[in-house]
C-alpha cells in the first residue's frame, strides 16, 4: 500500500491541487443548479437498534469484526433513514443492513482472504461461502424479495457480483492503473465495479409503495441517471475529504482527469456537470408522476444532506452557499449529543405541562 499512496503523491502536480475555496465554490455552484435546499431532518434513532442487533447476532463471525459491523450499523441505519424518509420502518431496516454490509466488506476486504475470490463461484454454484461474513450477506439476500420486485432483486444479485470483484480489483490493483488519455470509459466502467449503487437506485421505489407490475416501466428510463447520481455525487461530495486535503487519486473525480487530458479542479465541474444533467432527467421521466417525483426529490436531498452533515466528509471546512448567496448550515450532528437534546427538550416540555396543570387547578 506504501507504494500505491506514493504514486498518489507523485499525480499532485499533474493533475493540479484543488484548493478549499475553489472547491467550496465548485460544489455551491453544484447544489445550487440542482435546486437543493437543506430538509428539515431529524435522524430517527430508532432504526438504530434493530439493524446494530442483526450483526451482533451474525454467527461464527470474529468477535472484532462483529464489533466494527455493529459500530457501523449505528450510523449507517440513521443515514439511510434520511435518504429514503418516505419508506416503511421495517423497509429502512432491511435498507440499512444492506448499506452496512457495504461499507463493512469494503473495510475489511484485508482480512477476508481469498474468500473474496471464491464468492462468485460459490454463490453460482451453491456452495457455502468460505468466509462466515460473506455467508452471511448471501443468507440476506435470499430474503431481499420483503423489500424489492423480482427485477430489482435480480439486479441487487448482479451488483453484489460485480461489487466483490471490485474490492478484489482495488486490492490487487490500487496504485497500478493509471488509465492513460483516451480511455474514457474507463472511469464510469471501474466505478460501476466498486459502487454497488444500482440497488440503491431501486431503493427510491420500493415494492410496497411502488409495485415493479406497475410502476417498472414508469421509473425505468431514469434508473442509470439514478445510478450515476448516487455513485458521482458521492465523488463530489468526498473529493474534499479524499484529494484536496487527502492524497487519493484511484477515484472517479481523478480517472476523469486523466483520460480526459484535464485538471483535477476542471473534472470536479465536469462531473458535477453531468450529475446536474442526471438530476434534471430524473424529473423529467418522473414529471407526469408526481408522487414518484416528489419521492425522489426526497431521496435527492436526503442523500446530499447526508454527507454534508457527516464528520467524516469534512465539509464544515468549507464556505458552501445556496443560491442567494447564504451560507448552508452544515451542522454534523454526533448522535449522542442528539439524543440528550432530545431528552432535555422532553423534560422541559413535560415541565411547562406539569406547571400549565398546576395553574389551571389553582385558577
Amino acid at each position: 500500500m506504501a507504494h500505491s499512496r506514493h504514486d498518489s503523491a507523485a499525480q499532485l502536480s499533474t493533475l493540479g491541487n484543488v484548493s478549499k475555496e475553489e472547491y467550496g465554490q465548485i460544489l455551491s455552484t453544484f447544489l445550487s443548479d440542482i435546486d437543493f435546499y437543506m430538509p428539515p431532518f431529524s435522524y430517527d434513532f430508532s432504526l438504530e437498534e434493530p439493524v446494530m442487533a442483526y450483526f451482533a447476532r451474525q454467527p461464527n463471525w470474529p468477535p472484532h469484526l462483529t464489533e466494527k459491523a455493529v459500530s457501523m450499523a449505528k450510523w449507517m441505519s440513521t443515514g439511510l433513514g434520511m435518504c429514503y424518509p418516505f419508506a416503511e420502518k421495517d423497509i429502512q431496516v432491511a435498507y440499512g443492513i444492506h448499506a452496512t454490509y457495504v461499507l463493512f466488506i469494503d473495510d475489511i476486504i484485508h482480512e477476508l482472504g481469498n474468500a473474496l475470490d471464491e464468492f462468485e463461484a460459490r454463490l453460482v454454484s451453491g456452495k457455502p461461502q468460505k468466509s462466515p461474513i460473506l455467508q452471511s450477506l448471501v443468507n440476506f439476500l435470499l430474503n431481499n424479495d420483503t423489500y424489492m420486485g423480482p427485477y430489482a432483486a435480480a439486479m441487487n444479485t448482479k451488483a453484489t457480483i460485480e461489487f466483490i470483484c471490485g474490492c478484489i480489483m482495488e486490492r490487487d490493483y490500487d496504485g497500478k492503473v493509471v488509465p492513460p488519455v483516451g480511455a474514457k470509459k474507463f472511469p464510469s466502467y471501474f466505478r460501476e465495479k466498486t459502487g454497488y449503487t444500482e440497488p440503491y437506485a431501486h431503493f427510491c421505489f420500493p415494492e410496497a409503495i411502488f409495485p415493479e407490475k406497475d410502476y417498472l416501466h414508469v421509473y425505468m428510463p431514469c434508473i442509470q441517471d439514478l445510478i450515476e447520481f448516487i455513485s458521482y455525487a458521492n465523488d463530489i461530495l468526498s473529493f474534499y475529504k479524499e484529494s484536496v486535503v487527502g492524497d487519493e487519486r484511484l477515484n472517479y473525480v481523478c480517472n476523469i482527469a486523466n483520460t480526459h487530458g484535464l485538471g483535477a479542479a476542471d473534472a470536479l465541474s465536469l462531473v458535477c456537470k453531468n450529475v446536474t444533467e442526471n438530476v434534471t432527467t430524473v424529473r423529467t421521466v418522473l414529471k407526469e408522476y408526481p408522487e414518484m417525483k416528489d419521492t425522489v426529490d426526497e431521496f435527492f436531498r436526503g442523500y446530499i444532506a447526508w454527507y454534508l452533515n457527516q464528520k467524516r466528509y469534512k465539509l464544515t471546512d468549507i464556505i458552501v452557499k445556496d443560491s442567494g448567496g447564504r451560507l448552508f448550515r452544515l451542522t454534523p450532528t454526533e448522535p449522542e449529543l442528539l439524543h440528550k437534546k432530545r431528552r432535555e427538550e422532553a423534560k422541559a416540555i413535560e415541565t411547562n405541562e406539569k406547571v400549565a396543570q398546576a395553574t389551571a387547578v389553582e385558577v
